[in-house]
């Protein structure tokens, strides 16, 4: 009976050590999520591959600590993801071109982006510097409309306001660029 007692006593101790674990990576987890998503989606601009990246960066991050009871600070997580981009390009440009059409295919789509860059760029400062702004904040760089918010020391309402009128502007000066080209 008394063997019994103890093994229960020490699974007990397991068990409460395995909750403070899981509860501290919970409180990880929603310390470094949103900034690591945001990160992420700000270069994809895809939100299922942002949330696959997101999910494979904490798989190895945790996997790679093993029994080390330290969690990965943010930097760690954000070269991790990194690195996880580089490769799901990697991996994309080598399946979605074959050799023969890689350098043709290359200057083509290298002259496209540069030109449909400074298109973009060229409407986005044509924009009031505030419009300019929160277009950067909410679609770029995948902030919420709370946190755009915060940031530029406006109400909410203002946010949406100053991105609706940035998109129809930026509208209809491709709509005007579209008539003149």
């Amino acid at each position: 009976m008394r063997k019994e007692g103890k093994q229960t006593t020490i699974r007990r101790k397991e068990e409460d050590g395995e909750c403070l674990r899981s509860s501290a990576q919970e409180e990880w987890y929603r310390q470094t999520m949103p900034r690591l998503y945001r990160f992420i989606y700000s270069r994809l601009q895809n939100h299922p591959d942002s949330e696959d990246i997101v999910q494979e960066t904490y798989v190895r991050c945790l996997k790679s600590r093993g029994a080390e009871t330290t969690l990965p600070s943010y930097p760690y997580l954000r070269e991790t993801a990194q690195n996880l981009i580089y490769d799901r390009f990697r991996q994309l440009k080598t399946h979605l071109v074959s050799p023969l059409d890689q350098e043709s295919t290359d200057l083509k789509t290298t002259e496209d982006n540069v030109m449909a860059k400074t298109f973009v760029q060229d409407l986005l400062h044509s924009l009031p510097p505030d419009q300019r702004q929160v277009l950067q904040l909410r679609l770029v760089e995948g902030y919420s409309r709370k946190e755009t918010a915060m940031r530029l020391g406006c109400s909410e309402d203002s946010v949406r306001g100053l991105q609706y009128r940035a998109i129809q502007k930026l509208r209809s000066l491709m709509r005007k660029e579209e008539k003149e080209g």
